[in-house]
């Protein structure tokens, strides 16, 4: 757990904890209960590295280029004069 909030700080988890920030700062000085509410949640997507999808490694899977050529009917052409 420790490993996971040390490293892999990317953009996004930068993005996340200037949001958190912002949001958290806004919620104090004006007291913004909901404010408050965002802060946390973005310090949390920060902090343990969850996003939309709630796990860190969220990405389409990807055909191998080899495999779909493989499976790909092979194309015939005719010249038309």
């Amino acid at each position: 757990m420790k490993a996971r909030m040390l490293t892999g700080w990317t953009v996004q988890r930068w993005l996340r904890l200037a949001f958190a920030v912002f949001f958290g700062i806004t919620g104090i000085v004006n007291h913004e209960p909901v404010a408050l509410i965002a802060g946390a949640f973005f310090g949390a997507q920060a902090l343990f590295n969850v996003g939309c999808c709630g796990v860190p490694t969220c990405a389409p899977r990807v055909n191998d280029v080899n495999t779909a050529q493989e499976n790909a009917p092979e194309v015939v052409y005719e010249e038309i004069t």
